[in-house]
């Protein structure tokens, strides 16, 4: 069996004082808004596909009504 190794701590910072980043943080986005802006040219591409799955279908249909005659 291996023997345990045991790490080493980090010496804690004195007089409790914690180490703040100076400036003005950028604020965060929401969920939402963060997937409009990744996926806006997925949307872009659906509303297209299902466009031309639609004259598709309106010209299948106009197809059959003049071929059956």
């Amino acid at each position: 069996m291996a023997k345990k190794v045991r790490r080493v701590r980090p010496a804690a910072t004195s007089g409790g004082q914690s180490k703040t980043k100076t400036g003005v943080e950028q604020p965060q986005l929401t969920s939402e808004q963060q997937f409009q802006q990744e996926y806006a040219y997925v949307i872009k591409d659906l509303r297209q596909v299902f466009l031309l799955a639609g004259v598709m279908f309106v010209l299948l249909i106009v197809l059959n009504l003049l071929l059956q005659s």
